[in-house]
């Protein structure tokens, strides 16, 4: 790779992350590190073994050494799994390592500055820090530099840490444009329509979220009973897997609100572009715990009008040219945006004509991938300096 100001030397980057299932913070590791791969840097992702995040790089043709779990509780466990990260560290290298959990944070930045090694501590965590002294210490002094993944974590996790946070980087993440466009619209609502039994006029609005109170299930089941006169026209579609709430909770709630024939319960779906692809509108409902919010930027990107909850990340990602906000918790606004959309074809074009350029301009995974560049290469460079 020619380095220009445009674009850096090849860097070696390598993502630490102890997370025991595939959430947002795992999905955002990952991409994160797949971006970079794509602009030719050495991209490393390091996690204990068996964990979504090594199956998911590697399915993504990420290098992902064996090295055990620095990150556990018992040091029997983690002294063996830190030394073979010093050896492997030093035999690949690695010049900026970026850790994205809090366990295993302590001792691989101490591992890290002991060899000149620069260390960026990611937070895609609706969860703040514990600003105790140990912990004020680890993030000003033995971290290089911090990246959130939305505005509200760096205005809320930084000060109490006595961090500026006019210094932490944003990045709220970018998607692969390229699956988003093979998808056939027209073909997945047709499938999606015929495996649910419905008239291809129907009107479809959805969700793929796990089931859990704070995704707000229950706001769009209490909203569809809301919807009037336009309501009998349409369904609604939830995929996603059990987490908190069950299948049968929501079926049960929507039968007692008088939706029960329009309410369509499908689980976990294998194609889930597919699913959100046939629906006319797509709804996020979340409650809370939206730091990360990978599904905005999916439902976008295909072209869907979207109505979502004005809560965290999502505000910052949905503009109000690319979709409808309304308040969290509130089936009454929920209702009044779903049946301004469905009913105004003009509104709806220009929503579906939005997302995609929105997207395009602001989250792709090519963005992403540059932004972080930036950032990483002025990480190492600082750091160099430091070491004279």
């Amino acid at each position: 790779m020619v380095e220009t100001p445009e674009q850096p030397r090849a860097l070696r980057i390598a993502q630490w992350g102890r997370i025991r299932w595939w959430n947002a913070c795992a999905w955002y590791l990952v991409t994160l590190a797949e971006a970079l791969a794509r602009r030719g840097h050495a991209s490393f992702v390091f996690a204990p073994d068996g964990t979504p995040i090594t199956e998911q790089a590697r399915e993504r043709g990420l290098p992902t050494p064996s090295i055990g779990d620095l990150g556990s509780g018992d040091p029997r466990v983690a002294w063996p799994a830190l030394r073979r990260v010093a050896r492997w560290l030093e035999r690949e290298a690695i010049e900026v390592v970026n850790i994205h959990s809090g366990p295993g944070h302590a001792a691989l930045a101490a591992l890290c500055r002991a060899r000149g090694i620069a260390v960026v501590r990611t937070r895609g965590d609706i969860r703040l820090p514990r600003a105790h002294p140990l912990q004020r210490w680890l993030y000003r002094r033995l971290t290089d530099h911090h990246l959130a993944a939305a505005d509200f974590l760096r205005e809320s996790a930084y000060p109490p840490l006595g961090i500026d946070p006019r210094g932490v980087t944003v990045l709220r993440g970018g998607i692969d444009l390229a699956p988003v466009r093979a998808v056939d619209r027209d073909r997945a609502r047709r499938e999606v329509r015929a495996q649910l039994g419905l008239a291809p006029e129907t009107l479809l609005v959805g969700m793929v979220a796990r089931l859990s109170p704070v995704k707000g299930h229950r706001d769009v089941i209490a909203a569809l009973a809301r919807l009037g006169d336009l309501g009998p026209r349409v369904h609604a579609a939830f995929a996603g897997g059990e987490a908190q709430l069950r299948r049968s909770d929501l079926a049960d709630l929507a039968q007692e609100a008088g939706v029960g024939d329009r309410v369509h319960l499908v689980g976990r779906v294998e194609r889930p572009l597919d699913w959100a692809a046939a629906f006319d509108v797509a709804v996020i409902a979340s409650t809370d715990s939206e730091a990360i919010c990978r599904s905005a930027f999916e439902y976008l990107a295909l072209g869907l009008p979207l109505v979502a909850t004005r809560v965290h990340a999502i505000a910052e990602v949905v503009r109000p040219e690319a979709g409808l906000l309304v308040p969290p918790g509130d089936p009454e606004a929920i209702a009044g945006a779903l049946r301004q959309v469905l009913t105004d074809l003009d509104l709806r074009a220009r929503l579906s004509a939005a997302g995609p350029r929105h997207i395009d301009a602001h989250y792709s995974l090519d963005r992403f991938g540059a932004a972080a560049e930036a950032m990483f290469a002025r990480v190492v460079a600082t750091r160099r300096g430091a070491h004279g």
